[in-house]
């Protein structure tokens, strides 16, 4: 029996869960947890090779677009970023996951903006200018999810925000009676 698409599990509660089985394995010390990592790790390689395999035969019959196509599917994208397959480059998706959060947030997005990545440590450095409701933990959290959709592979992200500046004085109209007495 096979799940349809609609039923395919969260990349992420499944990264998470492998996160908490890793962990317990590392708790357990040495025999069974050493053991478990290492099973972890040659079935990662051997699922890895065999992606691998795949998105060649895939690329060699459909050509590009048909991986490109591929990437876009939320539980292929996962493991293909897993095995560093992904089609598009880990800075682009990068933007189209923040661009994914300035649309979701609307006006309260417009001062989001990529401040640069760290491959080396995974991690992405996020501006939020503007302050007000821009940096907020609502636009936090939103930008945080984009990102994990589209770039599972990503261990942090890091935000950046400016400084509040001064506040704004209200000038509006004096009052009728003021304005008669001058």
């Amino acid at each position: 029996m096979t799940a349809r698409a609609s039923e395919a599990p969260d990349p992420q509660q499944l990264a998470q869960a492998i996160e908490e089985i890793l962990a317990e394995l590392a708790a357990a010390g040495d025999g069974p947890g050493r053991a478990g990592e290492e099973l972890v790790r040659v079935l990662m390689q051997f699922y890895g090779a065999g992606l691998e395999a795949a998105v060649s035969v895939v690329r060699v019959a459909g050509g590009d677009d048909l991986v490109h196509r591929l990437g876009a599917d939320p539980l292929v994208s996962a493991l293909l970023a897993l095995h560093d397959l992904h089609p598009v480059d880990l800075p682009t998706r990068v933007g189209h996951a923040l661009d994914t959060a300035r649309r979701r947030l609307g006006s309260h997005g417009a001062g989001i903006a990529l401040d640069h990545v760290e491959l080396d440590t995974g991690t992405v450095y996020v501006h939020l200018g503007g302050g007000g409701c821009g940096t907020g933990d609502t636009v936090r959290d939103v930008v945080r999810k984009a990102l994990g959709e589209l770039t599972p592979e990503i261990a942090a992200v890091e935000f950046e925000t400016e400084p509040a500046g001064p506040a704004l004085v209200q000038i509006g109209m004096r009052p009728p009676e003021l304005a008669a007495g001058s």
